[in-house]
């Protein structure tokens, strides 16, 4: 047997057997992020390497860069509604009708438009543009997380309290965190998970759209991320989750995890196809 067969029949372990080890917390960042974060690295055109070598400090990585917004996120008291959109579960797509008008509804498509537009502008000082880097990176992956852009009048999952694998917590916690790590904590293990993913034909398939319907997909998720497939009941505060809601949702938080980092790569890529504009 190959080196190459033996990783994917442990990897493939690792998500299949999730019941079998439970380990800690840890949130889609650093954890979800820095993996979709590796997994763009490898995709990256020679010129956005080095742009982002210049912009980012010494030593720095695009992992570490997409983790930045939530580790500073006391020091910009203001940045909350920066990562997510609330879209009620009964609507079909986003539009920018959701955003906008009410800070607490959320920002997070402007506010993707805007880091990017200010990342391909080589006028604007280097520490606006490493700034925007860094949120560009972070947000969106953050588009990616179905309870990020769909809600069910609960704070995006925040408020419906559950029991998972017999542990307290909220929905949006599971999803943010504690289904990845309940899988595996191990970063590197996750990053090989999303390697086997990466074929031309799903890089393909995962580079087609635009932002807006990237968050059509993740309300969608989130659609069926509030239903509890033990019983096909809407998930509500006290339900009791397990295996079953892991074997159903941790594949799509795996392709929803590849799709953030392919689509990072695309977007960085872009941006920095010409050096940026002057």
């Amino acid at each position: 047997m190959t080196t190459t067969s033996r990783l994917r029949i442990i990897c493939s372990a690792s998500v299949l057997l999730i019941a079998a080890t439970a380990g800690p917390a840890s949130a889609w960042g650093p954890l979800g992020h820095r993996a979709s974060a590796r997994l763009a690295e490898r995709h990256l055109s020679p010129e956005a390497k080095a742009a982002i070598r210049e912009l980012l400090e010494d030593g720095e990585t695009l992992a570490e860069a997409s983790t930045w917004p939530d580790e500073h996120r006391r020091d910009l008291p203001r940045s909350g509604p920066w990562h997510y959109v609330d879209v009620p579960l009964d609507q079909d797509r986003y539009d920018d009708r959701f955003t906008g008008d009410v800070p607490e509804k959320g920002y997070i498509l402007p506010k993707i438009r805007e880091f990017r537009a200010v990342l391909k502008d080589r006028s604007r000082p280097i520490e606006e543009r490493r700034f925007a880097l860094r949120f560009l990176a972070h947000l969106i992956e953050d588009l990616h997380m179905p309870l990020h852009v769909g809600e069910n009048h609960d704070k995006g999952g925040n408020a419906t309290q559950v029991r998972f694998f017999d542990e307290g917590t909220n929905l949006h916690r599971l999803w943010d965190s504690e289904m990845l790590a309940h899988a595996t904590p191990d970063e590197g293990k996750w990053v090989q998970l999303l390697l086997l993913m990466d074929t031309p034909e799903t890089r393909k398939q995962a580079m087609a759209g635009t932002v807006e319907d990237w968050a059509t997909e993740s309300l969608h998720a989130a659609k069926r991320a509030y239903i509890d497939p033990a019983t096909g009941r809407i998930i509500r505060s006290g339900t009791k989750l397990g295996e079953a809601y892991q074997m159903r949702h941790l594949p799509v938080a795996r392709r929803r995890l590849y799709q953030s980092g392919v689509r990072l790569a695309m977007v960085l890529n872009e941006v920095f196809s010409d050096g940026g504009s002057r």
